[in-house]
């Protein structure tokens, strides 16, 4: 009999203990959580994945660019704030430039955007500045970069699907007419 309470209690104890476990882990889950279906997706919008660098002479065809980097990759890693209902994300970018062959070292540096969307609707949007360099005699040059903290706060109605990151070169009209007429990618 002594032994059945003994058991009955430790019972009654370790039920309380892992109720206890699973209340805190359901608050602080509702606290804050890192679920990718919180968090907006990402994306590079094709007509300014790519910018042209042009001879300053003028010539805007393939003949008068110097160079051409390219935006090839973005990745996100997000923080979902229940409580704020909102998302704390960090963004990396991938960039591939190139150019012709056997040239002295020389560094560039390029502005790219990144907008937070939502049916379709720019609601902010923030200009970066890239440098890079190509090595002397180098025909091409891989670069990264890194935005810490985007904040995205959802409206009432709103979830991680409903917002996205869009991202691209800030071109002048030259370079976005060169690109719709050329493609994202040169012959």
């Amino acid at each position: 009999m002594k032994y059945r309470m003994i058991c009955i209690a430790a019972a009654c104890v370790l039920a309380g203990l892992l109720a206890g476990c699973s209340t805190y882990r359901s608050i602080t889950g509702f606290m804050s959580s890192d679920k990718p279906d919180q968090c907006p997706d990402a994306m590079i919008l094709a007509n300014t994945s790519s910018l042209p660098a042009f001879d300053p002479t003028g010539v805007s065809d393939p003949s008068g660019v110097i160079y051409r980097i390219a935006m090839t990759n973005v990745t996100t890693h997000c923080y979902y704030d229940k409580s704020k209902k909102n998302a704390d994300a960090e963004l990396k970018f991938f960039f591939q430039a190139q150019r012709p062959p056997g040239g002295s070292k020389v560094s560039y540096r390029v502005p790219y955007y990144v907008a937070v969307t939502s049916a379709g609707v720019i609601l902010k949007k923030q200009i970066y500045w890239l440098e890079f360099t190509f090595p002397a005699g180098a025909a091409s040059s891989a670069v990264k970069a890194k935005i810490d903290s985007t904040i995205v706060k959802y409206a009432q109605d709103k979830t991680g699907y409903d917002y996205h990151f869009v991202a691209g070169f800030q071109l002048t009209k030259a370079q976005l007419d060169y690109n719709k007429k050329i493609g994202p990618y040169e012959p």
